[in-house]
């Protein structure tokens, strides 16, 4: 699976998985409206990164990876 390129929280129209991984080994799985709450769909992700604490040690040393969303297993096209 490729890596997305996002600058703003709107690009892709919000349509993306954002992965943060900490220093210390911790992982995180968010949706960019959940940062569009408090930032804005106009943020930069750069932006947004830098203002968040690892929940396990509370250490400000995230960085972001954003995939495209997957479809959900079993499901069939209509045809």
């Amino acid at each position: 699976m490729s890596e997305l390129k996002i600058e703003r929280l709107c690009d892709e129209f919000g349509q993306y998985v954002i992965f943060l991984e900490c220093a210390c080994g911790h992982t995180r799985r968010c949706n960019p409206s959940t940062f569009a709450a408090f930032a804005g769909w106009n943020a930069r992700l750069a932006d947004v990164v830098k203002r968040l604490r690892c929940s396990k040690c509370n250490q400000r040393k995230c960085k972001a990876r954003a995939l495209p969303q997957q479809k959900p297993r079993g499901l069939r096209d209509s045809r």
